[in-house]
């Protein structure tokens, strides 16, 4: 078990520093750069360097930062690779083709521009015809048939209205024959029970087809996910667990007396060192809140299941109010030899004396060890589980976990093991 000599507790704040101490403890780290220039633009007496910058320059980067790409390898280079496919976005890509022959006529690429605007980053159309019909002074069906062609710009399935229609609008790509197409076609509108087809003399080559279908249709044009930087590194040493700061990415502040017979200048001085000791109180606040869950947790570190645990009670180990608590977690990370996980992921609710988390890892592990030939029915999962942690619950709670952790039911499990087999 992990020693520790440190105190939880927490003194009070003035009411003033406050004011600035909660939304710098809310802020992620790696929005607290931004933050704090804000301040440091008010505050003449202060000069933030980045911290990814400092982290660079000394040597190649400090030991958290090491270990921090370590987990990130190959993070930047996608991220390039993105910029490289996708250096035109997607409503330039399509502008450019609101042209003839498709768009022959100057009311056509009016109305095709009109439906460009409604157009979201995943590439569906979320607007109606009817509005766009009422701003280009047309009819609907005019719309609509000027929608349709779509179906023919890049990137493919652009301009539909849902998966299935953007699905129907890349078909057009493949060179299929009729009865392939027609049972394309069948499947993709009936994906909800395409149990139906497991027995079709084409099933073969319709999957083969699917598979190559995108979803969303502007997926190369979509902007990654930015990438998630740790708060806190907690690893192994020997038999003992040990947290580590990462100190690497926190923004360095620097705190100039600028003149020390201006009382303007004292008071900016005096703010600007008080803002340096609340950074502090930030790292010590999270450190303070890693310590408790280790060790409200530990058998999860320890590579076993989460147990409950509310906000209230690391407010109450902390002396802290729950609604700082939650600030204090908010978009906060942790890299754990398990993977990365965020702090609110470590806080979970409970049937009886059972966490949900550990019932969903349950859930999990039978569905990934189920008959193919048989999947488990949501009665026989509810099942199973009130008879594993001797609980009782209400049978929509299994599809409602089911769906959470993006496990398909019953029927969409068997044909998609069907599908494996082919």
């Amino acid at each position: 078990m992990m020693q520790t000599t440190l105190s939880y507790k927490q003194k009070q704040l003035p009411r003033l520093s406050m004011q600035t101490w909660l939304p710098l403890l809310q802020c992620s780290l790696n929005d607290l750069e931004k933050h704090l220039q804000v301040i440091t633009n008010e505050n003449p007496c202060l000069e933030v360097k980045s911290g990814f910058e400092e982290s660079n320059a000394n040597s190649g980067g400090t030991a958290a930062y090491g270990a921090f790409q370590n987990y990130v390898s190959n993070a930047s280079s996608e991220q390039i690779e993105w910029l490289s496919i996708s250096s035109t976005s997607l409503y330039e890509k399509l502008d450019e083709q609101i042209v003839a022959p498709l768009f022959p006529t100057p009311i056509s690429q009016k109305i095709a521009r009109q439906i460009i605007y409604y157009i979201n980053d995943e590439g569906y159309f979320e607007g109606s015809v009817e509005e766009v019909a009422r701003q280009c002074d047309t009819d609907p069906h005019t719309v609509e048939r000027v929608r349709q062609r779509f179906a023919h710009l890049e990137p493919s399935g652009v301009g539909a209205a849902d998966y299935k229609e953007s699905f129907l609008f890349q078909l057009s790509d493949h060179d299929l024959d009729d009865e392939l197409s027609i049972l394309l076609g069948a499947m993709i509108l009936q994906f909800d029970k395409m149990e139906k087809f497991i027995n079709h003399p084409r099933l073969h080559d319709a999957k083969h087809v699917l598979q190559h279908l995108k979803n969303p249709p502007a997926l190369e044009y979509m902007e990654p996910e930015a990438q998630i930087t740790p708060d806190l590194f907690v690893e192994f040493s020997g038999s003992e667990l040990n947290i580590r700061i990462n100190h690497a990415f926190y923004p360095d502040l620097q705190v100039n007396m600028i003149d020390k017979y201006d009382n303007f200048a004292k008071q900016k001085f005096k703010e600007a060192r008080e803002l340096v000791k609340l950074l502090d109180l930030r790292k010590a606040t999270l450190y303070n809140v890693a310590l408790v869950l280790i060790e409200k947790q530990y058998s999860f570190f320890m590579g076993g299941e989460l147990k409950p645990l509310r906000l209230q009670d690391v407010a109450d180990e902390l002396g802290f109010n729950e609604s700082t608590i939650s600030r204090a977690i908010a978009d906060k990370y942790i890299q754990t030899e398990r993977g990365l996980y965020a702090f609110k992921d470590f806080f979970s609710n409970s049937i009886g004396e059972v966490s949900t988390s550990e019932i969903k890892h349950f859930l999990k592990r039978l569905v990934g060890s189920e008959n193919k030939d048989d999947p488990f029915s949501d009665k026989t999962l509810h099942e199973m589980i009130e008879e594993r942690f001797g609980v009782k619950m209400v049978r929509r709670v299994i599809a409602k976990y089911r769906q959470e952790l993006d496990i398909p039911s019953y029927k969409e499990r068997l044909f998609l093991y069907k599908l494996e087999l082919l």
